[in-house]
C-alpha cells in the first residue's frame, strides 16, 4: 500500500534549501485532493515563523478546449463549470531524489504539473507551473495562481508585500509578468466585479491573472513561475524577489546541480537497485533538509511539533548525516544541536527545546540524553578524526560521564525515567521504570567516552567509564533479561523495540541474548493485521500507539541482519518501503484510522533507511 503524504493533514513534504523551509501538501481538510504550498517558514522552521495565511497557495486553471475547470476547490460557478470528476493526483517525487519536488494532477483532460524548490543561498521558493492535455493535443489556458496571505502592506505594480513581524516581511510576484487581484476569487478569474480592500491587519486572498499559454501537442505549456521571497526588511524581500527573478529560468537546474553536487559527497554504497537507490538519495536530502541556517537538525514535516528541537532526535540527525559521509554537515549540526543544552536541577539536560526561543518545552522525564550526547559527538569525533572537536566539547564530556557514573541506584541501573518513548509517566497514571533502553545508552555513552577522553590523555578517567559501562551492563543482565529476552524495564517482563539497537546499531549486548528477544519480540511486537512493529508492550502514551512504527520496524530488520538472516531482514525493511508515500517519504507511525503521522521524519524514518542500507553493506562500522 502507497499513500499520499497528506492522508493525515498534518503531513506535508518539505523543500528547504537551510534558509527558509516549505510544506507542500496533497490533500487538505476532509482528504480533498489538491496540490499545494501549505506554508513558507522564515527565518526560523517554527510555526511561529509562517508566513502564508491558510489555506496557503494553490492553482486554478481554465482549458479552452474543456468545459471542465481544474478547480480543486470547486469556487467556480460557471455553466457547467464543475462537471465531471474531482482533482486526481497522478504522480509525486523528488527529482532525482533531490530537493526539487513535482506533482502531476488532473481533471478531465487537463493536467497539471508543478515543480517547487528553493534555490540555493536565497530566501526565496519557486514554483513553476505547466499545463497539458491527457490526450495530448493542442489547446490553450488560463492559469491563475492563488495566494492567501496573512496580510497586504503594499503593492508596488504587480508585487505584494506581506508584514508578519518586525523581522519578517513576504515578497511575491509571478513571472510572466501578470495581474494581481485581491478579494473573491472565482470573481477575479472569471472577470466579475471585485472589491479590493488590502489592511495591513487582515488574511487577503490574492489571485494573478496569468495572460493565455499555448498547449502545444504531446507537451506542456512554457511554465508560469510563482516566487515567494522572504526578508528581514521590505527592502530585503524586495531584493530578494528581484535577483530571483532575474535568474529565474537557470533556478531550476542550477538548484539541481547544487543537490547532485551535495550528493556527491555521500559516501559510496555501491549499486542499489531501483526503487532502493531513490530512497537512499532521497533520505539523505531529507536530512539535509532539516538543517536550520545555523545547522540546527530539526523535526520538519509536520504539526505540531515544527521548529521543536529534540535531543535524541537531532543527534540521530547528526550522526546519520556522519555515517553517510556528509562531515561538514555533521560537524556543524553536532555544535548547533549541543548550543541549546540547558542543564536541568539534577544535572542532566533538557531533552527538548523550541528553536525560536531556546528554552526547554519537554513533556515527560527521561534520563538517556547523557547517553545519547556522548554517542552523537563520539560518531562525529571517530570519523571527522579531528581533536578539537573534544577540546571544544570536553566538558559536555565529562559531565555527560559524571551524570551517569553519579545517577544509579542500588539496582546498578540508571535511575527510573520515561527510557525512549516520552509520553510514559506519572502524568498518565504509571511510575517511571528501570528502562533497559536508559541504562544500556548510558552504557554504550560511557564506553564511547573512554575513547574520547583516553584520546586526550585521561586514561584513569577512561578506565573509570569502562568499569561504569561494565557495571550498567551487569545490572541489565541481573534484574532486565529473563530466559535470554531483553525486557523493557526491571519492573515487567513486558517487550520493548528499542532493545534491539543494541545489537546492532550500538552493539553492547552479548549474541546469546539476541535470538530469544528477536523471536519474542516478532511474535509479541509485530502487527498482526498490518506487519510491522509497534514500538512496545502495553505502555499507556499517546492516541493510536499500538500500532506500527517505522523505526522499530527498521530496528528488527537489523537484528535480523545481525543474525545472518537476510531474507527475513528485508521482510521488515519492504514492510516500511511498502507504505511509503508516492514521493518516497516515510510514516513516523500508523494511527488507528490508518492514517501516517510524522511524514519527513529525518530521525528514526528517513534515517532508517540511511542506516539499515549501510548495515546491509557492512559499511556502518567502517570507521567504529
Amino acid at each position: 500500500m502507497k499513500y499520499f503524504i497528506g492522508k493525515n493533514q498534518n503531513n506535508h513534504a518539505p523543500v528547504s534549501n537551510g534558509s527558509v523551509l516549505a510544506w507542500l501538501q496533497q490533500y487538505d481538510k476532509g482528504c480533498r485532493p489538491v496540490d499545494k504550498v501549505s506554508q513558507f517558514f522564515y527565518p526560523n522552521f517554527d510555526l511561529s515563523s509562517s508566513l502564508l495565511e491558510e489555506p496557503g497557495s494553490y492553482v486554478l486553471v481554465k482549458d479552452h478546449h474543456e468545459k471542465i475547470w481544474y478547480d480543486p476547490y470547486g469556487m467556480v460557478q460557471e455553466s457547467l463549470g464543475q462537471v465531471g470528476e474531482i482533482v486526481s493526483l497522478n504522480n509525486t517525487r523528488y527529482i532525482n531524489g533531490c530537493g526539487i519536488y513535482e506533482a502531476v494532477s488532473h481533471k478531465g483532460n487537463t493536467v497539471v504539473r508543478t515543480k517547487t524548490w528553493a534555490p540555493p543561498s536565497k530566501n526565496t521558493l519557486i514554483r513553476s507551473i505547466e499545463v497539458k492535455t491527457l490526450r495530448n493535443h493542442s489547446s490553450a489556458a488560463s492559469i491563475y495562481p492563488v495566494v492567501h496571505l496573512r496580510n497586504i502592506v503594499q503593492r508596488i505594480n504587480n508585487t505584494f508585500i506581506s508584514r508578519i513581524s518586525a523581522n519578517q516581511w513576504l515578497a511575491i510576484a509571478v513571472t510572466p509578468t501578470a495581474k494581481g487581484v485581491t478579494g473573491d476569487i472565482a470573481k477575479a478569474v472569471t472577470g466579475g466585479q471585485t472589491t479590493i480592500f488590502e489592511h495591513s491587519l487582515l488574511p487577503t486572498s490574492l489571485t494573478f491573472i496569468i495572460p493565455d499559454q499555448t498547449i502545444p501537442s504531446k507537451a506542456y505549456s512554457p511554465p508560469v513561475y510563482q516566487v515567494f521571497a522572504a526578508g528581514d526588511s521590505k527592502e530585503e524581500a524586495l531584493q530578494e524577489l528581484e535577483d530571483t527573478l532575474a535568474t529565474i529560468r537557470q533556478s531550476e537546474q542550477q538548484t539541481l546541480q547544487m543537490w547532485e553536487t551535495w550528493h556527491h559527497e555521500t559516501i559510496d554504497v555501491g549499486s542499489l537497485p531501483s526503487p532502493l537507490d531513490y530512497y537512499w538519495k532521497l533520505s539523505n536530502t531529507v536530512l539535509k533538509m532539516s538543517l536550520q541556517k545555523d545547522g540546527t537538525p530539526i523535526l520538519i514535516g509536520f504539526r505540531p511539533y515544527q521548529g521543536n528541537v529534540w535531543i535524541r532526535d537531532s543527534l540521530w540527525i547528526v550522526s546519520t548525516l556522519a555515517l553517510s559521509g556528509h562531515l561538514d554537515d555533521a560537524v556543524k549540526a553536532l555544535y548547533a544541536t549541543l548550543s541549546y543544552l540547558i542543564e536541568r536541577p539534577d544535572g542532566n539536560y533538557y531533552f527538548a527545546y523550541n528553536a525560536v526561543t531556546h528554552l526547554p518545552n519537554e513533556h515527560a522525564f527521561e534520563n538517556d540524553t547523557t547517553g545519547l550526547i556522548l554517542y552523537g559527538i563520539w560518531q562525529v569525533w571517530s570519523l571527522v578524526k579531528d581533536q578539537k572537536i573534544l577540546r571544544d566539547l570536553r566538558q559536555i564530556i565529562n559531565e555527560s560521564a559524571d551524570w551517569i557514573l553519579k545517577n544509579r541506584d542500588d539496582t546498578g541501573l540508571i535511575l527510573p525515567d520515561a527510557g525512549i518513548w516520552e509520553t510514559f509517566g506519572p502524568h498518565l497514571g504509571e511510575a517511571f521504570e528501570h528502562m533497559t533502553w536508559t541504562s544500556a545508552i548510558s552504557s554504550y555513552g560511557l564506553m564511547r567516552a573512554a575513547e574520547m577522553v583516553e584520546a586526550l590523555g585521561e586514561k584513569e578517567k577512561a578506565a573509570q567509564f569502562r568499569q561504569g559501562a561494565y557495571e550498567l551492563l551487569q545490572a541489565i543482565h541481573y534484574h532486565n533479561v529473563h530466559d535470554g529476552i531483553v525486557a523493557r524495564s526491571k519492573e515487567t517482563k513486558r517487550l520493548d523495540a528499542s532493545v534491539t539497537l543494541f545489537f546492532s546499531e550500538f552493539p553492547i549486548f552479548p549474541k546469546e541474548w539476541l535470538a530469544p528477544t528477536v523471536k519474542a519480540i516478532q511474535q509479541r511486537l509485530e502487527d498482526p493485521f498490518i506487519g510491522g512493529i509497534w514500538r512496545h508492550e502495553s505502555l499507556t502514551t499517546e492516541e493510536g500507539d499500538l500500532k506500527p512504527w517505522t523505526g522499530p520496524t527498521f530496528w528488527l530488520g537489523e537484528a535480523f541482519l545481525v543474525q545472518n538472516d537476510v531474507n527475513e531482514a528485508w521482510k521488515y525493511f519492504n514492510h516500511n518501503y511498502r507504505n511509503s508515500s508516492f514521493c518516497g517519504l516515510l510514516p513516523e507511525l500508523w494511527y488507528s484510522k490508518g492514517r501516517a503521522r510524522g511524514i519527513a521524519m529525518p530521525s528514526y524514518s528517513q534515517s532508517g533507511v540511511i542506516r539499515s542500507i549501510l548495515l546491509h553493506q557492512n559499511l556502518f562500522f567502517r570507521n567504529g
